[in-house]
């Protein structure tokens, strides 16, 4: 880990010091075939920290990680039911452009794909919040990231590894799992596959189990108004039978699972923001009755 972590230290700092000029940045040190075992102390093996930047806190927080926000042409991009976030302080001299283009260039040269990310054209002259968002889905891994620096404090890393998490423990605990890394077109029950696949072969391994139970899968909306109400409950229930289809077409027996569309009934967040609305577009697995 040691020699690890001192490449890519190495590899970021490279980054940094071509930033502004370099036409291909290096690439950072792959994630591994299998989910890492990362403490509060340690940084992300693939995401590693500014060279001279100290590790402040580390915290988990409940909830998905909202990679990208909503814009009139689609839907916000959300990702995972918790993620955990890397608190750094930063030098001085680190401008967000500096930010922005290390961790860009360097996370789409190791195979990451970009998600959002500040335009560096439209970073302004007074200091402004930076983003860098990517996902990785290389190798059977299935790990989402959203770098933030904000103007004159810290910078964080926040990841939610998909992969990782234990849908079967959350069933049984929860009797639910509520899925935000399953993309559609906007306002559309069409499925975005490129970014949904991993996270839908989760699940048909779960539900392909010998001890998995048979449960709903549930299509959830936001709130656009009274006079959307019948287009909204179509649209939920469009959307569960593309995942069902989806499950059914890769092994899944159909006496699994079923299919419902809850339209705006039962939302988890108020629908007064984005993010409420974001929240409360998603698809939720349930073990019936329980």
């Amino acid at each position: 880990m040691a020699v690890r972590f001192a490449l890519a230290a190495a590899v970021i700092a490279a980054a940094i010091t071509l930033a502004a000029a370099q036409p291909q940045a290096p690439a950072f040190p792959k994630p591994a075939d299998q989910p890492e075992t990362i403490g509060d102390r340690d940084h992300f093996p693939y995401l590693p920290p500014l060279p001279g930047t100290r590790l402040l806190q580390t915290r988990t927080i409940d909830g998905p990680l909202e990679l990208k926000p909503a814009t009139a042409d689609d839907e916000a991009v959300l990702a995972g039911s918790s993620y955990v976030q890397k608190t750094y302080d930063r030098r001085n001299q680190l401008t967000a452009p500096v930010f922005v283009a290390a961790y860009r260039d360097s996370l789409f040269a190791s195979g990451w794909k970009l998600v959002d990310v500040t335009k560096l054209e439209e970073i302004p002259i007074q200091p402004g919040t930076v983003n860098v968002a990517a996902r990785y889905l290389e190798g059977g891994r299935n790990i989402h990231a959203r770098l933030t620096q904000e103007p004159g404090g810290p910078y964080t890393i926040n990841v939610a590894d998909v992969g990782a998490e234990d849908w079967a423990a959350m069933l049984a605990r929860e009797c639910r799992v509520r899925i935000h890394s399953i993309h559609f077109d906007l306002d559309r029950p069409s499925i975005k596959l490129f970014e949904s696949e991993p996270t839908l072969h989760k699940l048909a391994a779960l539900l392909r189990g010998r001890s998995a139970p048979a449960v709903e899968i549930q299509g959830h909306v936001d709130s656009i108004g009274e006079a959307a109400s019948a287009a909204r409950q179509a649209l939920s229930e469009g959307r569960a039978r593309a995942v069902a289809a989806w499950l059914a077409a890769h092994g899944v027996p159909p006496g699994r699972f079923t299919a419902k569309g809850y339209g705006r009934t039962r939302p988890a967040a108020d629908n007064d923001s984005d993010l409420g609305r974001a929240l409360n577009r998603r698809i939720e697995v349930v073990k019936p009755g329980c």
